[in-house]
């Protein structure tokens, strides 16, 4: 059997540290100051419920007329060396429990380089993955197929867990696999579809779903 996880809001607290963070920098950069606390509030309002933090700083941006065009790398560049991202709750031991039983693989869509950089900084052994994918553009079906493939798993046999439904988990139901909804970041807000075969709110309930 085999699991693939999905990084941001699912292994690692991006929304509660990463996000909030970047957000801030990008900011400051087009309103050329710190922004004040009512400021950072309706961003983190609007980025609660935008489908990605890029459209979050494009509504932002509107509503203040704010001229904006490099501060996309921002949210790419090199987190500071003593930044440290929290894990969600049982992330480790779930990881350390199902390396020794089953197959365990990482899809995530971003920037390779700053999805490498959030694992290392969460305290997650890139070693406990069987393999890594990191599509730029986020198309996860892809390496789906690629990975069951590669391991010879047949996708009934394959488990996908990840908060966002459309990214993570619509592709994996199309193929066969076996969806399971963490309810974090933007996920805690997305209405769950009848397909989805189980919905959880920390990964230490994956034991119950996944002997």
């Amino acid at each position: 059997m085999l699991i693939i996880f999905d990084l941001d809001d699912t292994l690692i607290d991006t929304s509660g540290s990463v996000t909030p963070f970047k957000l801030q920098k990008v900011a400051e950069k087009m309103l050329g100051r710190k922004p004040t606390a009512i400021e950072m509030k309706e961003l983190l309002l609007i980025n609660a419920s935008a489908s990605k933090t890029q459209e979050a700083i494009q509504i932002f941006a509107n509503r203040y007329k704010l001229f904006f065009d490099e501060e996309f790398l921002e949210l790419t560049s090199p987190l500071p060396n003593d930044f440290q991202i929290p894990c969600t709750p049982y992330a480790k031991e779930v990881l350390e429990k199902y390396r020794k039983t089953m197959i365990l693989t990482l899809v995530t869509g971003g920037h390779r380089s700053f999805q490498l950089e959030k694992l290392e900084k969460a305290g997650i052994d890139a070693s406990l993955f069987s393999k890594i994918a990191i599509p730029e553009d986020s198309m996860k079906k892809p390496f789906y197929q690629e990975i069951s493939r590669e391991f010879s798993v047949d996708p009934s046999k394959m488990w996908v867990c990840g908060d966002r439904i459309l990214m993570d988990l619509k592709p994996a139901f199309e193929l066969g696999c076996k969806t399971i909804h963490m309810r974090w970041g933007r996920g805690l807000n997305m209405a769950l579809e009848p397909w989805i075969d189980f919905s959880i709110s920390n990964l230490g309930e994956l034991q119950r779903i996944i002997p």
